[in-house]
């Protein structure tokens, strides 16, 4: 079993992404570049189990096949972010932790409480933190750690739920993307995420719900 350890002497926490979907989409890939980007140098991905996902998220981070739940299962200084946690993240948390673990997880709506059935449900000695009562994306939920760290307050955190975006697809189609989220923004009401993170998502959304309607074969071949 691979282990990793933890610089002793660094005040900061690493950020820990458990990747939970069966394959490495173009979307899901964004997030995890906004949030290692966010966490440049302290970013480390667990449960990725296959060979060529594990060849790309090495750009990101630190790569391992094991699972966090087993990697530290015993430690006491981790915080899963977890909406069905009952305490919100505080800045004092940061301060005081080694680890915090996001779900690698394209969110569903409503949220099954995946996180919960498979990362904080299997780490009894962890802390469970939320970020709020609704559900962020990956890169999202990133976002509002690194403002936690920067000292803010989860309640001063301004944030936007469920956003539309459209793309024309041609002179007579133009598609629109519901995204039942929520969303960090600044005090200019812009959303703190990059412009190319939504393009991904309208030019993949198609292609995924295509393959599922037209097979059920794997959704991942080709992504």
């Amino acid at each position: 079993m691979m282990r990793f350890i933890k610089n002793e002497d660094s005040k900061m926490f690493t950020l820990i992404i458990e990747h939970l979907e069966p394959c490495l989409n173009k979307w899901l890939l964004k997030e995890y570049e906004i949030a290692s980007k966010l966490f440049e140098g302290r970013t480390i991905f667990t449960n990725v189990k296959k060979r060529e996902s594990e060849l790309i998220l090495k750009k990101l981070g630190m790569v391992f096949q094991d699972s966090v739940t087993v990697m530290l299962k015993d430690r006491t200084d981790v915080i899963v972010l977890d909406p069905k946690a009952e305490t919100v993240l505080t800045p004092t948390d940061l301060k005081r932790t080694a680890y915090v673990v996001i779900g690698g997880i394209m969110g569903s709506h409503p949220p099954a409480g995946r996180t919960h059935k498979f990362i904080t449900s299997k780490m009894p000695t962890a802390t469970a933190r939320n970020i709020g009562r609704h559900q962020y994306t990956i890169a999202g939920a990133a976002y509002v750690v690194k403002l936690v760290e920067s000292g803010r307050e989860i309640g001063d955190i301004k944030y936007v739920f469920g956003l539309r975006v459209k793309k024309k697809m041609s002179s007579a189609i133009e598609l629109e993307v519901e995204l039942p989220y929520a969303f960090p923004i600044d005090d200019e009401g812009n959303v703190m995420l990059p412009e190319e993170y939504f393009r991904i998502i309208v030019e993949y959304v198609p292609i995924y719900e295509a393959r599922v309607l037209a097979s059920n074969q794997d959704v991942c071949q080709n992504e």
